[in-house]
């Protein structure tokens, strides 16, 4: 189905598959994502003629776009339980964000793209039809749980109506079992978990925030220091949302009311965090699966998280 769904894109332009192929799989928020949407889009990087390095930003990146802006999304419900305000209110002062990402990575892919081969597009009859047959676990899945449903009843929902839809066979069902028990990804997924874990139990973001205080620093430095501190020690977005967010309450929500300039600022300088760490378990495996050099990935990251961040401190300081 993801080779269909990558051929339909595929069909309409194959530089923009690159894009669109990710950011249909980052509709739904699960660990290391960006390996789903890596293996959909493998023939295709080959075809145009990507680095490994280039392909991974491309597919790093646009894995990640809805994460300002998707309510399936646990660190945008999390930052509403946090903070105590309806999830529309957080979606809505950081839907601008996810435009910002978009435009600032495809600056990027734009100057990637225009040095590799020309490939068109043999656009077919039926796009509409053959984009929601072959991505409607995805769509039902998503919708589901924007309808309320829990996502652990969502998923294996999902898995069995695809299973039947499909007619899988058991040799299949054991593969897939199999893959999604793979030791190394368990692995990777629980040394993440221990690790987040360990920087939560140990106090370090309280002793952080009370030395900044301590310094005199104003509310701009510590609404955008904490969050990415938390983001980049991590590489998990529920712990920016979930220890950095419940420390800066006082500096984003009042008997006045929530300062959405203080909230986008530290979610944005969380998720920047999150896009530059070295344990987001996105980047490694995506960068693994590409065979990537990890390090050369950087001068392709850093320049667009630098001009967000920048931008997401400016509107704070017209604001104020």
């Amino acid at each position: 189905m993801l080779a269909k769904l990558a051929a339909t894109m595929e069909s309409i332009s194959p530089k923009l598959a690159l894009h669109f192929i990710p950011a249909v799989i980052g509709l739904v928020p699960m660990p290391a994502g960006a390996l789903v949407s890596a293996t959909a889009a493998r023939d295709l990087v080959k075809k145009i003629g990507l680095t490994p390095e280039q392909s991974t930003f491309i597919n790093y990146w646009f894995r990640h776009i809805w994460e300002f802006s998707l309510p399936v999304y646990p660190a945008i419900i999390l930052t509403s339980v946090v903070l105590s305000v309806p999830i529309s209110l957080v979606v809505v002062t950081l839907s601008p964000m996810t435009a910002l990402t978009v435009v600032s990575g495809a600056v990027i892919s734009y100057g990637i793209l225009k040095k590799t081969l020309k490939v068109k597009g043999n656009p077919t009859k039926n796009i509409a039809y053959n984009l929601v047959r072959a991505s409607w676990p995805i769509l039902l899945l998503v919708s589901s749980i924007l309808l309320g449903l829990e996502a652990m009843i969502a998923f294996p929902l999902v898995l069995v109506l695809l299973a039947v839809q499909q007619r899988a066979n058991w040799p299949e069902l054991k593969k897939a079992l199999k893959y999604g028990l793979d030791l190394r990804i368990l692995f990777l997924l629980y040394a993440v978990m221990l690790y987040k874990t360990t920087i939560e139990s140990s106090g370090a973001a309280q002793q952080v925030f009370l030395d900044m205080q301590a310094m005199g620093l104003p509310a701009s430095v510590i609404l955008a220091v904490l969050p990415l501190l938390m983001g980049l020690a991590t590489g998990f977005s529920m712990a920016f949302a979930g220890v950095a967010l419940p420390l800066l309450v006082p500096y984003i929500a009042s008997d006045l009311g929530i300062n959405s300039y203080a909230l986008l600022l530290a979610y944005v300088s969380g998720m920047m965090g999150l896009f530059l760490s070295p344990l987001h378990l996105c980047l490694i495996l995506s960068a693994e699966y590409f065979k990537a050099n990890l390090a050369k990935m950087y001068k392709y990251i850093l320049p667009p998280t630098i001009v967000i961040e920048a931008i997401a401190i400016l509107i704070y300081y017209i604001a104020s």
